[in-house]
């Protein structure tokens, strides 16, 4: 006597769990194989339940999946709730994937009211703003390995209020169980790389780019606009062994993966980091791998710091050492729980970075409780002579932070990031500090320093300004920005150049815009910088200096087209002057006006095809090939 095909074949509860990359990370997807490998290892109901990974390499794949869904996996999740088995959709929420993976959410229950809906992830921790406003029937609170284990073993509400960890809705009232204590021991969360496939099993090659990988949990600040040690991770830090890091690490090297980013908090903190640098070097000398390794820096710069800071340049593998200002305004510094901070005393870090060779950057805020526009300015101006790349961003708001629970007290203003809402975090737009006005004109502020700095448009400009000791920079590059928009307007279809926020939301346009033409805007930027410094009183020896940094920087800016290599000719110094400028130190200008030059320049092209925003301009600068032709100026 034969047995019933689904005595055969038993059917399985389908548990789904998504996770989505950021903007230009491609990596594999750590978080959801982690929750997948613990459940493996400590699951006791493993053969009732079949997880599967659903990874998306952007948004429009994401959006593209719930129609998938419906006509692949909808028959399966109604074929699992006859016998008895709901269905799992798992999401992993992070501030860029929230916007997607809500629609997904709304979808799948349209097509399926009784899919169990479950999130976790950093951007869900405040539960009451999603529980009754979306279709999330849980929230993961904390770490949530253990959580999404016990859940999955007794799915069933009645046994919600026994799983610690879990927020949910009780006939209309937010219940929360009790807290999920934290892990100490790392070591006995199962790899994600037991359950991630690096590689393509026909081709061999490896499947992704990146891999994000934390070798400790934790962050010992309490930063009010973030969510990293007052939320669900905490302020104590733990770490994974050695063994263990190891034998991960070199899984991915084997893979062929170029790029570890690691999601530690403070990279250098602690007393193995030292260790963790050297085994990465070592991997790189062995196998080529990676070749690049990023991380989140301790925001003390201890000897250990430095030393694996100088370990990681001298083996190629540090794009730069970012040291985390956020903000010099002293009220700002006093609410955001950073007054004390050793990074704060940043000119002497600095300047021994430097001297090593050390590719040094500074991170700023804009937007935070207790700052100004004017203070923000004053300090980004001082800090422009002391750092060769500075990266500015605006603050959003998120969930689960102290400003967030402190938002009517401070006056907190907010609009939603591109439109979406709480599902992409709020850009901070004024405060009990500076008004609506003057928070949208640090977004200007913002556009025009990524535009023109990190677009490479004119970044020695810059540079030099600033180590000449001229005042109101930023206010500058506002006004240059300004005078771009309305000479290209007719250039920047459906972008209302009125609107700031849109302006810095659409930067993109006026940036490719820019660099259609060259000549055109070198000439107008040109122009009216020299009008602004002879407004300023600056004098015609100054002027004359100012044109050749910026002949410079046009000749050295990125370019539409394919890879050209070309001589170009200097009236003045250019190697010695750029050679200056790149020690974040003013040339000897009489050297420097009386020699002219013919320099071999290569600049590799791709504006528009390659590079599409301004933000990675750096890329793709030109670059001097050989050395200069010198032509010494004859007697008059």
């Amino acid at each position: 006597m034969s047995l019933p095909a689904s005595s055969l074949n038993p059917i399985k509860r389908p548990v789904w769990l998504l996770s989505m990359d950021s903007d230009q990370f491609y990596a594999a997807p750590t978080t959801t194989g982690g929750l997948k490998a613990y459940y493996l290892e400590y699951g006791t109901q493993t053969d009732q339940n079949e997880i599967e990974l659903v990874h998306f390499r952007d948004g429009d794949q994401a959006l593209e999946w719930p129609a998938q869904w419906i006509q692949q996996e909808l028959a399966r999740a109604q074929q699992a709730l006859a016998e008895g088995l709901t269905p799992i959709l798992g999401l992993s929420f992070y501030t860029w994937n929230t916007a997607e993976f809500l629609s997904i959410a709304r979808q799948l229950k349209a097509a399926c009211p009784e899919l169990l809906v479950v999130a976790g992830g950093p951007h869900v921790q405040q539960a009451e703003d999603y529980l009754f406003d979306e279709p999330i029937d849980l929230i993961a609170l904390g770490e949530g390995e253990a959580t999404f284990q016990e859940l999955l073993d007794n799915p069933a509400r009645s046994h919600w209020p026994e799983i610690s960890g879990l927020a949910y809705l009780d006939e209309g009232e937010l219940r929360k169980t009790g807290e999920r204590t934290r892990r100490v021991d790392l070591d006995s969360l199962p790899s994600a790389l037991n359950v991630v496939p690096l590689r393509d099993q026909v081709t061999g090659k490896a499947l992704y780019d990146s891999i994000s990988y934390e070798t400790s949990r934790g962050c010992p600040f309490k930063c009010a606009f973030c969510e990293w040690g007052t939320g669900a991770i905490g302020t104590k830090m733990y770490q994974f062994s050695m063994e263990r890091i190891e034998r991960d690490w070199r899984q991915i090297v084997a893979a062929g993966i170029k790029d570890i980013w690691l999601a530690d908090s403070n990279f250098g903190a602690l007393k193995d980091d030292l260790a963790k640098a050297q085994l990465i070097c070592d991997l790189k000398a062995e196998t080529g791998f990676p070749s690049t390794f990023a991380t989140s820096w301790s925001k003390k710069h201890s000897p250990r710091v430095q030393e694996i800071v100088l370990l990681l340049n001298r083996h190629g593998l540090l794009p730069h050492y970012q040291l985390a200002l956020q903000t010099l305004t002293p009220l700002a510094l006093e609410l955001s729980n950073r007054q004390n901070m050793s990074s704060n005393k940043y000119e002497p870090i600095a300047k021994q970075m430097a001297e090593q060779g050390v590719p040094i950057a500074a991170e700023l805020i804009w937007g935070l409780p207790g700052d100004n526009l004017k203070d923000f300015e004053a300090n980004l101006d001082q800090l422009l002579a002391t750092f060769p790349n500075i990266n500015i961003f605006g603050y959003t708001l998120l969930p689960g932070t102290e400003f967030y629970e402190k938002r009517e007290e401070y006056q907190i203003e907010t609009i939603p990031v591109a439109g979406y809402g709480k599902a992409k975090g709020e850009y901070v737009v004024g405060c009990h500090t500076f008004d609506r006005d003057e928070g949208i004109e640090g977004y200007f502020l913002i556009t025009a320093h990524i535009i023109f700095v990190h677009g490479h448009l004119l970044p020695l400009t810059n540079r030099f300004l600033a180590l000449s000791g001229v005042n109101g920079i930023s206010r500058a590059l506002r006004h240059l920005l300004r005078t771009c928009l309305q000479e290209y307007q007719n250039q920047l279809p459906n972008l209302d150049i009125s609107d700031r926020m849109a302006v810095y939301e659409q930067r993109s346009k006026l940036y490719l815009a820019l660099l259609q033409s060259p000549q055109t805007s070198y000439r107008l930027l040109e122009k009216v910088l020299c009008a602004w410094a002879k407004e300023e009183g600056h004098d015609e020896v100054f002027l004359k200096r100012l044109r050749c940094v910026m002949a410079l920087d046009k000749t050295l800016s990125p370019r539409i087209g394919k890879k050209q290599t070309a001589w170009q000719h200097f009236e003045f110094d250019a190697q010695q002057l750029l050679k200056a400028l790149d020690a974040m130190d003013l040339p000897d200008w009489d050297r420097i006006l009386d020699q002219q030059q013919d320099v071999m320049i290569e600049t590799p092209g791709g504006v528009g095809d390659v590079l599409k925003d301004p933000d990675g301009g750096s890329w793709l600068k030109g670059k001097v090939l050989h050395s200069a032709i010198p032509v010494d100026r004859l007697p008059a």
